[in-house]
Protein backbone atom coordinates (compact mmCIF):
# COMPACT_ATOMS: atom_id res chain seq x y z
CA UNK A 1 0.00 0.00 0.00
CA UNK A 2 1.53 3.38 -0.99
CA UNK A 3 2.46 5.82 1.78
CA UNK A 4 0.14 8.49 0.36
CA UNK A 5 -2.81 6.25 1.12
CA UNK A 6 -1.97 6.23 4.82
CA UNK A 7 -2.02 10.01 4.88
CA UNK A 8 -5.33 10.01 3.02
CA UNK A 9 -6.88 7.44 5.36
CA UNK A 10 -5.68 9.33 8.45
CA UNK A 11 -7.02 12.61 7.07
CA UNK A 12 -10.40 11.04 6.28
CA UNK A 13 -10.55 9.49 9.77
CA UNK A 14 -9.69 12.84 11.40
CA UNK A 15 -12.34 14.68 9.38
CA UNK A 16 -14.97 12.04 10.15
CA UNK A 17 -14.19 12.21 13.87
CA UNK A 18 -14.22 16.01 13.79
CA UNK A 19 -17.60 16.05 12.03
CA UNK A 20 -19.00 13.56 14.54
CA UNK A 21 -18.12 15.91 17.41
CA UNK A 22 -19.52 19.09 15.87
CA UNK A 23 -16.92 20.08 13.31
CA UNK A 24 -14.21 22.66 13.63
CA UNK A 25 -16.55 25.41 14.83
CA UNK A 26 -16.11 26.59 18.39
CA UNK A 27 -18.41 25.04 20.93
CA UNK A 28 -21.19 27.26 22.22
CA UNK A 29 -20.18 29.19 25.30
CA UNK A 30 -22.61 28.56 28.15
CA UNK A 31 -24.35 31.71 29.42
CA UNK A 32 -22.96 33.35 32.54
CA UNK A 33 -24.97 32.81 35.72
CA UNK A 34 -27.35 35.70 36.45
CA UNK A 35 -27.22 36.31 40.19
CA UNK A 36 -29.67 38.18 42.40
CA UNK A 37 -28.71 40.83 44.96
CA UNK A 38 -27.46 39.03 48.07
CA UNK A 39 -26.30 35.89 46.22
CA UNK A 40 -22.62 35.02 46.53
CA UNK A 41 -20.18 34.42 43.69
CA UNK A 42 -17.05 32.49 44.72
CA UNK A 43 -13.83 32.29 42.72
CA UNK A 44 -10.20 31.49 43.57
CA UNK A 45 -9.67 34.94 45.14
CA UNK A 46 -12.91 36.14 46.68
CA UNK A 47 -16.41 35.29 47.80
CA UNK A 48 -18.39 38.33 46.60
CA UNK A 49 -21.90 39.21 47.74
CA UNK A 50 -23.21 42.30 45.97
CA UNK A 51 -25.89 43.97 48.08
CA UNK A 52 -27.08 47.24 46.51
CA UNK A 53 -26.32 50.23 44.29
CA UNK A 54 -26.93 53.85 45.23
CA UNK A 55 -26.58 57.18 43.48
CA UNK A 56 -25.42 60.05 45.67
CA UNK A 57 -24.34 63.64 45.09
CA UNK A 58 -20.88 63.13 46.63
CA UNK A 59 -19.08 60.64 48.84
CA UNK A 60 -15.60 61.97 49.73
CA UNK A 61 -15.38 59.68 52.77
CA UNK A 62 -15.22 56.75 50.33
CA UNK A 63 -12.19 58.25 48.58
CA UNK A 64 -13.88 59.69 45.50
CA UNK A 65 -14.24 63.28 44.37
CA UNK A 66 -16.54 64.36 41.56
CA UNK A 67 -16.37 67.21 39.09
CA UNK A 68 -19.24 69.66 38.57
CA UNK A 69 -21.99 67.88 36.65
CA UNK A 70 -21.11 64.47 38.11
CA UNK A 71 -22.51 62.25 40.85
CA UNK A 72 -21.29 59.08 42.55
CA UNK A 73 -22.50 55.59 41.73
CA UNK A 74 -21.72 53.40 44.75
CA UNK A 75 -21.98 49.61 44.83
CA UNK A 76 -21.99 48.04 48.29
CA UNK A 77 -20.73 44.48 48.54
CA UNK A 78 -19.23 42.05 51.01
CA UNK A 79 -15.91 40.53 49.97
CA UNK A 80 -14.17 37.66 51.69
CA UNK A 81 -10.63 36.76 50.65
CA UNK A 82 -10.66 32.97 50.12
CA UNK A 83 -6.99 32.75 49.12
CA UNK A 84 -4.20 32.05 51.62
CA UNK A 85 -2.62 35.55 51.56
CA UNK A 86 -3.79 39.14 51.87
CA UNK A 87 -5.11 40.57 48.61
CA UNK A 88 -5.41 44.21 47.56
CA UNK A 89 -8.80 45.75 46.93
CA UNK A 90 -7.41 47.90 44.11
CA UNK A 91 -4.98 47.33 41.25
CA UNK A 92 -4.67 44.86 38.39
CA UNK A 93 -4.60 41.84 40.72
CA UNK A 94 -7.12 43.12 43.24
CA UNK A 95 -10.84 43.13 43.78
CA UNK A 96 -11.36 46.10 41.47
CA UNK A 97 -10.14 44.02 38.51
CA UNK A 98 -12.99 41.59 39.13
CA UNK A 99 -15.94 44.01 39.33
CA UNK A 100 -17.28 46.12 36.47
CA UNK A 101 -20.47 47.96 35.61
CA UNK A 102 -21.54 47.03 32.07
CA UNK A 103 -22.93 50.51 31.38
CA UNK A 104 -19.52 52.04 32.23
CA UNK A 105 -17.65 49.73 29.85
CA UNK A 106 -14.34 48.47 31.24
CA UNK A 107 -13.83 51.25 33.77
CA UNK A 108 -12.63 50.03 37.19
CA UNK A 109 -14.00 51.58 40.36
CA UNK A 110 -12.44 55.00 40.96
CA UNK A 111 -12.13 54.21 44.68
CA UNK A 112 -12.78 51.40 47.16
CA UNK A 113 -13.29 51.92 50.88
CA UNK A 114 -14.43 49.87 53.86
CA UNK A 115 -18.04 50.61 54.76
CA UNK A 116 -17.46 50.49 58.53
CA UNK A 117 -14.43 52.74 58.96
CA UNK A 118 -13.91 54.27 55.46
CA UNK A 119 -10.35 52.95 55.11
CA UNK A 120 -9.32 53.62 51.49
CA UNK A 121 -7.87 50.83 49.33
CA UNK A 122 -7.88 48.23 52.10
CA UNK A 123 -5.97 44.98 51.92
CA UNK A 124 -8.30 42.04 52.48
CA UNK A 125 -7.06 39.43 54.92
CA UNK A 126 -7.80 35.73 54.38
CA UNK A 127 -11.19 34.56 55.67
CA UNK A 128 -12.16 37.98 57.06
CA UNK A 129 -15.34 39.32 55.38
CA UNK A 130 -15.34 43.06 54.74
CA UNK A 131 -18.22 45.25 53.62
CA UNK A 132 -16.88 47.57 50.92
CA UNK A 133 -18.08 50.51 48.87
CA UNK A 134 -16.91 50.63 45.24
CA UNK A 135 -17.48 54.02 43.62
CA UNK A 136 -17.54 55.51 40.13
CA UNK A 137 -18.02 59.13 39.03
CA UNK A 138 -20.89 59.33 36.52
CA UNK A 139 -22.49 62.18 34.61
CA UNK A 140 -25.35 63.75 36.57
CA UNK A 141 -27.98 62.65 34.04
CA UNK A 142 -26.50 59.19 33.32
CA UNK A 143 -28.61 57.39 35.95
CA UNK A 144 -31.79 58.06 37.89
CA UNK A 145 -33.66 56.47 40.78
CA UNK A 146 -35.05 53.10 39.69
CA UNK A 147 -32.70 52.64 36.73
CA UNK A 148 -31.03 49.26 36.46
CA UNK A 149 -27.33 48.56 36.07
CA UNK A 150 -25.58 45.31 35.25
CA UNK A 151 -22.79 44.36 37.63
CA UNK A 152 -20.23 42.11 35.94
CA UNK A 153 -18.22 39.78 38.21
CA UNK A 154 -14.98 38.55 36.67
CA UNK A 155 -12.61 35.76 37.70
CA UNK A 156 -8.84 36.21 37.48
CA UNK A 157 -6.29 33.44 36.94
CA UNK A 158 -3.26 32.92 39.18
CA UNK A 159 0.06 33.07 37.37
CA UNK A 160 3.45 32.15 38.75
CA UNK A 161 6.40 34.11 37.43
CA UNK A 162 9.17 32.16 35.74
CA UNK A 163 12.50 33.37 34.40
CA UNK A 164 11.96 37.14 33.98
CA UNK A 165 9.06 37.74 36.40
CA UNK A 166 9.20 36.34 39.91
CA UNK A 167 6.35 35.74 42.32
CA UNK A 168 2.64 35.15 41.89
CA UNK A 169 0.05 37.48 40.46
CA UNK A 170 -3.55 37.44 39.28
CA UNK A 171 -4.41 38.32 35.68
CA UNK A 172 -6.68 37.73 32.69
CA UNK A 173 -10.12 38.68 34.02
CA UNK A 174 -12.95 36.67 32.48
CA UNK A 175 -16.65 37.35 33.00
CA UNK A 176 -18.03 34.69 35.34
CA UNK A 177 -21.41 36.06 36.48
CA UNK A 178 -23.66 39.07 36.09
CA UNK A 179 -26.27 40.72 38.25
CA UNK A 180 -28.91 43.36 37.61
CA UNK A 181 -29.32 45.92 40.38
CA UNK A 182 -31.85 48.70 40.72
CA UNK A 183 -30.22 52.02 41.59
CA UNK A 184 -31.56 53.96 44.58
CA UNK A 185 -31.03 57.72 44.46
CA UNK A 186 -30.23 58.95 47.98
CA UNK A 187 -29.68 62.56 46.90
CA UNK A 188 -27.24 64.33 49.18
CA UNK A 189 -27.00 61.28 51.46
CA UNK A 190 -28.13 60.31 54.94
CA UNK A 191 -26.22 63.10 56.72
CA UNK A 192 -27.90 65.82 54.69
CA UNK A 193 -31.33 64.24 55.17
CA UNK A 194 -30.78 64.14 58.95
CA UNK A 195 -29.87 67.85 59.00
CA UNK A 196 -33.04 68.77 57.09
CA UNK A 197 -35.34 66.73 59.39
Amino acid sequence: MPTGWFAGILTATFLAATAAFGGLAQAAVPPHPELEAGETHVNAQFALTVERAVLIDELPEAGITVEPGQRVLAVVLTAENVWDRALPSEGLSGLSAGVRIAELRDEPAAAIARFDDTTFSPYLQPRVPAELVLTWAVDRDALADGDEIEVVLRDLSLRRGELVIAGEYWETPVTAATMTLEVTDVGAGADAEGEEG
